[in-house]
């Protein structure tokens, strides 16, 4: 029993360890805090949407959502072919065209009336902070941040350790 409970320990200890890396981020302080907590959709301690936006869809659980992922067997679950892309020369595009290209999931490069825009940008390949898990299809890896212009806004619409 006394070797269960050591051998627990370090396995907290252990991820409590990992968790503090600092691609994790830190908790807000001093005048990040302050801007935070004076936003009208900063309420009761979190931000809050201005329209109802469920976690889940209607009559699931989070119990079963979680037993569907680790032990249900989905056919095609990772597509056995490179998903079509076609790759544009973003830094040739010219500023007066406007164009929308998604690199996928929620990432977008958009240019329109002469301004660019990268939202949510991934370009580690990998939607997790654990090296090897959740990557990228093939064919959705294709641009780099080296094949972007300059951009004037970035919009991070949502939290991923991606972005």
């Amino acid at each position: 029993m006394t070797t269960f409970l050591i051998l627990l320990f370090l396995i907290a200890f252990a991820i409590y360890i990992f968790l503090q890396h600092p691609k994790f981020g830190k908790a807000p302080s001093g005048e990040r805090l302050v801007q935070i907590q004076n936003s009208p959709q900063y309420k009761n301690g979190k931000f809050e949407n201005q329209s109802l936006t469920p976690d889940l869809a209607e009559g699931k659980t989070m119990a079963g959502v979680l037993f569907e992922f680790f032990f249900k067997k989905v056919d095609r679950k990772i597509p056995t072919d490179l998903i079509p892309s076609v790759k544009t020369n973003l830094k040739e595009l010219p500023l007066n065209q406007d164009a929308l290209v998604w690199f996928g999931h929620s990432s977008y490069f958009i240019q329109l009336e002469g301004k660019r825009f990268l939202i949510d940008p991934v370009f580690s390949g990998n939607a997790s902070p654990i090296p090897g898990t959740t990557k990228s299809f093939k064919g959705t890896d294709i641009y780099t941040v080296d094949d972007l212009p300059e951009i004037d806004y970035l919009l991070i619409t949502h939290d991923h350790y991606d972005h």
